[in-house]
């Protein structure tokens, strides 16, 4: 008997700390990829642009070897944030997803712990034979490893699909930046967001609200 309820007390810390490794997990999880998504822009251009620099200029889809103009434009990442329709769709697309996983693994923990307390009762009642102790613990510590797996496949997919959305706004903003300086000629593109390095700047070298009309033209046919 002492041996029984070790095993049970083993499964108990066992199925409590899956719980809330879960939980913890789902939550942090979810925080995280909100603020990842907050400041999606701003990742983009601080790391993808640099590993750009092989980009080819839309204009004749070839490097342009000229010598530039040596004039310093930028872009307002706060700007493209808040009114880029690709940002707002994507972002909500992915919120969405994440409150619907968060709902079904809520749930699926809820009952894998009925399935326990019901499991204690049952033992504590003196009601199961020792074959049926040792499968219904079998059978939660089977539904537990399912669950974690089930967890760590779905974050995996939606981590997946937030890489993708990064990538296919980071793609359309260097080739909408690139469109605008086949014209402007200029030797540098500069980010700048608020707080950063750039404290100040001549609004004529701003080029935020040309790019959010490149990057936004397509979404407003849609809109008519």
């Amino acid at each position: 008997m002492e041996e029984i309820e070790k095993i049970n007390e083993e499964n108990t810390t066992e199925t409590c700390e899956t719980k809330k490794k879960c939980n913890c997990n789902l939550c942090r999880w979810i925080v995280e990829a909100v603020l990842a998504i907050a400041v999606i822009v701003l990742y983009i251009l601080y790391f993808c642009f640099p590993k750009t620099t092989h980009h080819t200029p839309v204009q004749n889809n070839v490097v342009n070897t000229e010598p530039r103009s040596g004039e310093i434009i930028y872009i307002n990442i706060d700007s493209v944030n808040a009114n880029y329709e690709l940002v707002d769709i994507l972002t909500k697309d992915i919120e969405a997803e994440m409150s619907k996983q968060e709902a079904v693994f809520q749930n699926r923990q809820s009952a894998l712990e009925r399935k326990y307390n019901q499991f204690q009762q049952n033992y504590q009642s003196g009601i199961l034979t020792q074959v049926q102790i040792e499968n219904a613990q079998q059978q939660l510590m089977q539904e537990s490893e399912n669950l974690k797996a089930d967890y760590a496949r779905v974050m995996g997919d939606l981590e997946a699909r937030q890489a993708a959305a990064l990538k296919q706004i980071a793609d359309s903003v260097i080739i909408a930046t690139q469109r605008i300086n086949a014209e402007r000629n200029a030797s540098f593109v500069f980010s700048y967001q608020y707080g950063g390095q750039l404290l100040d700047a001549d609004p004529s070298k701003d080029i935020t609200n040309e790019l959010l009309d490149i990057l936004n033209e397509p979404f407003k046919s849609k809109k008519k």
